[in-house]
């Protein structure tokens, strides 16, 4: 019996892999509907990848744009973010970008576009290869080096004021000697002019108290100084090596058995080169270099491909071509595990796996990537490749082996990378960087990256391999190698010239369980997702079957008298007919378990025929029928009448019909989803879902727009397919009732007949077409001739149940659905899973009075049991905010605990027992922590260092906040509910120790969290034994059996079940489903269906005050400040610290400040009382109408239904609707009476909302609160102002009042200047303030403070230019314009020195076209530009900025070298000291506003205390103060040249002034 158990469980593991349903995607991945993962970038990105379409559903924005968090204009360019500018009114679009655009976080990037991590800048090692690392500067023997990267003099070591901020540079050994108690040093002492100068011995180093000696961990290192594994001890280290290699010397790990060899190809050949003897040994003989080549060892097979699209395979040298027309192959390897080949095609920009015996390969990622070179780790699933990304972007990429949960390790761009290998039992990839000349490394996790600079000084390297302790590689010279722990001992081993190169040893390909072995997958990827651990796939002409086998795509289709077959294998079709029939058949369907074909004829009847005996049998139905489909897994009949208003369903194995569904219009057809017992129906324009065998329809969507042919049910992803009018496919997702437009760049012509993910099949002329919706391909094309009546799927049913979806723990799975999500979204009002699961059973009012409500709604407890110590409701709230200290006694009155705690030693407090040693101090006396077991927690074998000394001080462990657990020897802290959880969250694997996979003893009960068994007499006893509670979940809610005296009673909204011992929601009687157990509450259930609502829409709430930044958290989680990391609205103000600066607990409301105030659930507000429940949510989070009853208690006929304030009655006097409920376009009252006489136009004074019929007030428009369900009545609100009085250009653009008809085209859509009366005279008004104008200029009367000056050649023009008309004022005639010097569009009239100056004056740029230009002639300290028309100053040559219009003055200039009073932008310029750090980018490249502006500036701790001014500059704060002594002079000096500095650059300024504006006065 338990061999059959584990087989079904082994069975149902397999096929949640299979199915995709009940994986949990990772943070950076989003789930599809039908479960399947795809990348978060995919998300919304104009191109459906799902194949229910469900990423492509409720974006914000069209393709290639990004949604702002609030206001205008809404959507942005992707190009846009992070570009440096504001394009979204809230910023938004530059929220969270990277200090250095470009790299991963945690990096810093260099001049030269290299990324580095941020620990090297300022380590004294040129990194970044062009040393812009270390501009920090050098520091001298005795200087101090501060953690930011400044050097400090040794002046301002010990002159009382911190400089560095960890206090190194004022150590406690200040002003103190090496005579006296060894001036305070742990270890070495040496006295200094500032005091003592203390040391530490071998293995530790000094702490930043300048004394005491801590431990230097060898291990932590990004290379450590052993190769496999490392462990730490004081003042030491020690290694040891993985199975099959020996420890030679302290650190080396060398591999037992045979001797190295080198796979490689030499002149054609195939081959080993022999280390030991260098002999080069033939395996086979191909005639040309491959262009890449893999190995299996444990098989004895090799692989190679060609240039001519081979991919070849040889063993026992017989050699065979796997796979054709594989063109642009750039990288091969070998998964060694399963046999399978993994490939880069460069062609195709993709990565492919294919099967070892050349039976099919299929598509592992081909979006967004462009990969270059690859390597295979399956013992861990992983897979690697080098990928060239947008622009010059090269990355290391990591995923699954199936493609899942990719990831950047690191960023390679300007790096030059390629030959990437992997030393597998080092777990690090190694790779060659041309530009660096150098060998780069990082771990296969992303950590410890490490350059062997200057590897390659002399010549280019062509391939790398690394194995054991040894480098090696090959050149134009022949091969080398080298020690890795001493890069420059390079030796010369042979002059040979090898393309290729792979260390062939046994332990580069070590032997492991594989999860693909008992798989049954055609093609078996290995990925990162448990239990399972493995995904089938199937080659890309096959379909994948619910079994893991993969089918050739096969279909039937039926003309009036014929059903046929066809089968695509590959490029083949293969036809069959199976039945000719005098029939006219009009529908027809095919039993694939039982054999039987069945089809409605023309005059309504039924027929079925055997595949296997020929035998013709009729099929009763109760009306003529003229659609049939076959439950293929019960084996039922169901049908839809010709008269097309009744659905009704006949019992194959009993013979009889019954009906299921009489409708009032139309059904115009019917879709059977046996998987999932369901039946859609599609009436007067609606599909309804009915749940099988039968129950009450339901709306799901309303189908928009015309449909062109019929709808089509892809059972394969739970949808349905249609074509519109236009051509265009329109996909609806049945589990997200949500319907996405395909896009017009893919038109399926004609109409869609059957589909099957990822196929989708089309009839257009006599034609049936098979497209891949992947790829948008067409696969196939099938003539069929005239007349097809239908096109099914003709694949055989596989016997197998379908597997449930696992949410993991806490998590809950929404009914029907792969959704999986938390605990606190059930019972929290919103409606979160598809159905509104969530919210069923949520209890608004206890029904006893003085019950405890429990937080999350579920539960009712007595109040005695509050704060008893125990937790009875399931999310443990009436055990939150007990109080833990007693009132003051008198001495004759001892403080008694209640049950479940104990008293501390002083007698002034109670613990819990759970919180006594438990490692925190809880009692203030710190007694639940004493009289602890002294004896230590046993050590695994693995992890135990040689004795030796503690060093004197210990560092410091990092504390957890509680609940949460810290990983063993780490700083990460986990959550307790990722203890057991069968998933490695600790870096050791500490989470998944000691977890219980079966209970000792039989008949035991295991915790859900796997670390606890206990009697299964304690399960649902009312107490939680297990930590997690996991023994009172799914408790059942029936009473027990009473006796007749006492009977069962309901709480309101609940009736009794016939059997007077089960209470069944109102809500659940009639609902199709049973509810009780005697079936009572769907009995005496009327035909006529359920009222159907008219949507699904959830209900509105007020938008957080927090908005979250990029990356943007999945709604309705927030994110925290400073953080990537998402929490929940309910950890707002719920008294825990959950962002790392407490960000979650700033301003929250403790206690109302006005007595009698209700402060809101989420304790962000107070609102007055007569506020509650008045029909609209004055709360942020709606507290304030939760809990407020709608339909009031049975009452008698004298005593109708009151309402409570804010609602109105419905016209049958049994229930209350708000009144903002009313006319809001969906039915709330059961009679529909608060959508009835509702006005199709508002009346004057009132705005009609967009959805629905709604009318309110226009003052309540734009008043920052919607009335409006859809928020219509706050949208496009816009308040002029005296900075923004008119917006154009597409409210792009607002200017100012003063901008408006001054004659000034300042929008450039003209509208500011439209509408202007240019003779209405205005009353003269004499300036308040005269503004002097530069000649040729002239100022206008002005009406504002700043005058207006206009051109002198507008005066008197006739036309008024001034804003208060005064340029027109006491002309007596506009003087006479010549033509050759008016603009052709406008009536300026120009200066005639202004014609062919070089400057467009005309709008329309007139006064430069047809200009005769002459060379001019340069003065004497003046330097010609290179086009003859420009002269610049001879100092402008060569200075950084473009001066002349052809930029020759820059041509051919070494590198500027600024003034020792300028500073110099990393890309040249010189700007003043005044511009740092002023939050302004000033130098081209932004080097003005580096990392020290922000991490070491004037304001931050430790800074020096200048005694005049401090800079603040990238490098960190500058005093540009000195103290004493010369330093004085030094300091005037310094404030000279600045002075001079500046002046020059004034100058510099005022010169090209003039130059570009030649018509200024000099």
């Amino acid at each position: 019996m338990e061999l059959l158990q584990f087989t079904c469980l082994l069975l149902l593991i397999s096929l949640k892999c299979l199915t995709g349903f009940g994986q949990q995607c990772g943070g950076n991945q989003w789930q599809c509907d039908d479960g399947a993962c795809l990348p978060l970038s995919w998300h919304c990105d104009g191109n459906g990848d799902c194949m229910d379409g469900s990423d492509e559903m409720a974006c914000p924005c069209p393709r290639g744009q990004v949604a702002c968090m609030a206001g205008p204009p809404g959507c942005v360019s992707t190009s846009a973010v992070c570009d440096g500018q504001r394009q979204c009114s809230d910023g938004s679009d530059e929220f969270n970008c990277p200090e250095n655009q470009g790299c991963l976080q945690g990096d810093w990037r260099c001049r030269n576009k290299i990324c580095i991590p941020k620990d090297q800048y300022c380590n004294g090692a040129n990194d970044c290869v062009d040393n812009s690392d270390e501009a920090c500067g050098q520091c001298g023997p005795m200087a101090v080096r501060c953690p930011g990267g400044a050097c400090l003099t040794e002046d301002e070591r010990c002159d009382g004021k911190l400089h560095c901020s960890d206090g190194s540079d004022e150590p406690s050994t200040c002003g103190r000697t090496c005579s006296e108690e060894n001036g305070g040093c742990s270890h070495s002492c040496v006295d200094q002019p500032w005091g003592a100068l203390c040391s530490c011995p071998k293995g530790h180093r000094l702490s930043a108290n300048g004394a005491s000696c801590l431990d230097v961990d060898e291990c932590a290192l990004p290379y450590g100084p052993c190769m496999h594994f490392c462990v730490n001890t004081p003042g030491s280290f020690y290694c040891h090596c993985r199975d099959g290699f020996q420890l030679q010397g302290t650190t080396y790990c060398y591999a037992k058995g045979n001797y190295t060899k080198f796979l490689t190809a030499k002149k054609g050949t195939i081959g080993f080169l022999n280390l030991k003897t260098l002999r080069f040994e033939s395996i086979q003989s191909i005639g040309y270099d491959p262009l890449a080549l893999a190995f299996d060892l444990s098989r004895s097979s090799f692989y190679w491909a060609d240039n001519q699209g081979n991919i070849y395979k040889a063993k026992e040298q017989q050699r065979r071509i796997l796979y054709h027309g594989q063109y642009g192959v750039r990288s091969l390897v070998c998964d060694w595990l399963t046999g399978q080949l993994y490939w880069t095609n460069q062609k195709t920009r993709s990565i492919h796996v294919g099967a070892a015996d050349g039976s099919g390969f299929a598509t592992v990622l081909a979006k967004n990537i462009d990969p270059l070179e690859l390597v295979l780790l399956p013992i861990e699933s992983l897979l690697f490749w080098i990928n060239k990304g947008p622009g010059d972007k090269i990355t290391l990429e990591r995923s699954g082996m199936d493609g899942i949960k990719q990831e950047s390790l690191v960023v390679l761009t300007a790096q030059a990378p390629r030959s990437l290998t992997l030393d597998v039992t080092a777990r690090r990839l190694y790779w060659m960087s041309d530009f660096k000349k150098s060998i780069e490394t990082v771990r296969v996790d992303g950590s410890g990256r490490y350059s062997f600079l200057e590897f390659f000084k002399r010549r280019p390297a062509q391939s790398l391999a690394v194995f054991e302790r040894w480098f090696y590689w090959t050149d134009q010279k022949g091969l080398w190698r080298s020690p890795q722990d001493r890069p420059n001992q390079k030796t010369f081993i042979q002059r040979t010239t090898l393309p290729v190169l792979e260390a062939y040893h046994e332990q580069q390909q070590p032997k492991a369980p594989s999860a693909c072995v008992k798989s049954g997958c055609q093609l078996c990827m290995l990925t990162l997702d448990p239990p399972a651990g493995f995904t089938c796939t199937c080659p890309d002409d096959k379909l994948l079957m619910a079994d893991g086998s993969c089918e050739y795509p096969r279909f039937a289709y039926a003309t009036s008298t014929t059903l046929n077959l066809f089968e695509l294998k590959g490029k083949e079709l293969i036809k069959t007919k199976l039945l000719t029939t005098d029939d006219v058949m009009e529908s027809f369907d095919i039993d694939w378990r039982g054999d039987w074909v069945y089809w409605a004829n023309s005059t309504g009847h039924v027929m079925r025929w055997s595949l296997n005996t020929g035998q013709t049998e009729t099929v009763p139905t109760l009306r003529p029928a003229c659609v049939v489909l076959v439950d293929q897994k019960m084996r039922n009949l169901y049908w839809l009448s010709c008269d097309e208003a009744c659905v009704g369903v006949t019992n194959m194995d009993q013979g009889y019909p019954r009906r299921l569904y009489q409708s009032g219009s139309e059904v115009r057809d019917v879709y059977l989803d046996w998987q999932r017992r369901r039946l859609y129906l599609l009436e007067a324009g609606w599909i309804l879902s009915m749940r099988l065998p039968g129950g009450n329809p339901r709306k799901v969507l309303r189908v928009e727009g015309h449909v062109a042919g019929r709808i089509v049910l892809d059972l394969q992803s739970n949808t349905l397919l249609w074509n519109t009018e236009g051509d265009d496919l329109k996909i609806m997702s049945l589990l997200k009732s949500q319907t996405h437009l395909v896009g017009r760049e893919w038109n399926v012509p004609g109409s869609i007949v059957a589909a099957h993910s990822p196929l989708l099949v089309s009839l257009f002329n006599d034609v049936i077409t098979v497209w891949d919706r992947r790829d948008r391909r067409r696969v196939h094309d099938v003539p069929v001739g005239p007349g097809v009546v239908r096109v099914i799927v003709a694949l055989d049913v596989k016997e197998v149940p379908p597997a449930q979806p696992v949410c993991t723990s806490p998590s809950v799975r929404c009914r029907g659905s792969t959704l999986c999500i938390s605990q606190t979204q059930l019972c929290d009002t919103l409606r979160d899973c598809p159905d509104g699961f969530d919210e069923e059973s949520c209890i608004t009012k206890c029904p006893n009075r003085g019950e405890f409500r429990c937080k999350d709604r579920r539960k009712c407890i007595k109040r005695s049991l509050v704060c008893d110590g125990r937790a009875h409701c399931h999310d443990g709230s009436d055990e939150i905010g007990c109080p833990t200290i007693a009132a003051p006694t008198s001495q004759t009155a001892p403080l008694k605990c209640r049950m479940g705690s104990r008293l501390c030693k002083d007698g002034r407090e109670c613990v819990l027992h759970s919180h006594v040693c438990d490692g925190e101090v809880d009692c203030k006396d710190g007694s639940d922590e004493q009289d602890c077991g002294e004896s230590p927690v046993p050590l695994t074998t693995a992890y135990l260092a040689p004795t030796t000394t503690a060093p004197d001080i210990l560092p410091a462990q990092p504390v957890c906040t509680s609940p949460s657990v810290r990983c063993r020897g780490s700083t990460l802290c986990i959550s307790q509910t990722q203890l057991c959880d069968t998933l490695r969250d600790c870096p050791d694997g500490f989470d998944e120790e000691s977890c219980i996979t079966k209970c000792p003893n039989r008949g035991e009960f295991r915790c859900k969290d796997r670390r606890k068994c206990i009697k299964r007499s304690l399960v649902c006893d009312g107490r939680a034994h297990c930590h997690d509670g996991s023994d009172e979940i799914g408790c059942p809610t029936i009473a027990a059996p009473t006796s007749q005296t006492a009977p069962l009673k309901c709480r309101m909204g609940s009736r009794l079940c016939k059997d007077g011992r089960e209470c069944v929601l109102h809500s659940h009687v009639c609902d199709g489903e049973v509810d009780c157990k005697d079936g009572s509450d769907e009995q005496d259930c009327g035909e006529s269906p359920v009222p159907l609502t008219t949507a699904y829409l959830a209900p509105t709430t007020t938008a957080p005050d927090i908005l979250p930044a990029q990356p943007v958290c999945t709604s309705p989680s927030v994110r925290c400040r400073g953080s990537t990391l998402c929490i929940s609205q309910t950890q707002l103000c719920d008294t825990l610290r959950d962002c790392p600066d407490g960000f979650d607990e700033e301003s929250c409301i403790t206690k109302c400040p006005n007595r009698g105030e209700f402060r809101c659930k989420d304790r962000r507000k107070c609102i007055k009382r007569s506020l509650v429940c008045d029909g609209r949510a004055h709360c942020h989070d709606g507290s304030d109408e939760i809990g407020c009853p709608t339909i009031a208690a049975p009452t008698s006929q004298t005593a109708p239904l009151k309402c409570r304030m804010g609602s109105r009655l419905c016209k049958d006097g049994r229930e209350c609707v708000l009144h903002s409920h009313v006319c809001d376009g969906e039915v709330d009252c059961k009679d529909g009476s608060d959508e009835q006489d509702c006005e199709l136009l508002c009346k004057a004074g009132q705005f009609q909302c967009a959805h629905g019929k709604k009318c309110i007030d226009q003052q309540q428009m734009c008043d920052g609160k919607a009335q409006c369900q859809d928020r219509s009545d706050e949208m496009d609100c816009f308040k002029p102002t005296k900075s923004c009085s008119h917006r154009c250009d597409n409210n792009s653009r607002c200017i100012p009042e003063t901008f408006l008809c001054d004659g000034e085209r300042d929008c450039a859509d003209g509208s500011d200047e439209e509408g202007c009366d240019s003779n209405k005279a205005l009353p003269p008004v004499l300036p308040t303030l005269a503004q002097t104008c530069p000649s040729p200029s002239v100022s206008g009367k002005a009406l504002w403070p700043a005058a207006q000056c206009v051109s002198e050649a507008l005066r008197c023009d006739g036309h008024a230019d001034c804003g208060d008309h005064s340029d027109e004022v006491g002309c007596a005639k506009p003087p006479h314009c010549p033509p050759e010097r008016r603009c052709p569009n406008s009536h300026e009239c120009l200066v005639e020195e202004w014609l062919c100056d070089g400057e467009q004056d005309c709008q329309d740029g007139s006064d430069e076209m047809n200009c005769k230009v002459s060379p001019v002639t340069c003065g004497k300290f003046q330097w010609s530009c290179v086009s003859k028309t420009q002269c610049i100053p001879a100092t402008w040559r060569c200075d950084g900025q473009k001066d002349c219009e052809d930029y020759s003055d820059e041509a051919g200039c070494d590198k500027l070298k600024c003034s020792n009073q300028l500073y110099q932008c990393g890309s040249g310029e010189c700007v003043d000291h005044s511009l740092l750090c002023d939050h302004i980018i000033n130098c081209p490249d932004g080097s003005d506003e580096g990392h020290g502006c922000s991490t070491n500036n004037c304001s931050s701790p430790g800074t020096p205390q200048c005694d005049q001014h401090c800079v603040s500059t990238p490098y960190g704060p500058v005093s540009s103060g000195v103290r004493t002594g010369g330093n004085v002079l030094r300091g005037v000096w310094f404030v000279m040249d600045a002075l001079i500095a500046m002046m020059a650059q004034m100058r510099l300024a005022v010169q090209r002034s003039l130059l570009q504006h030649p018509k200024l006065p000099p």
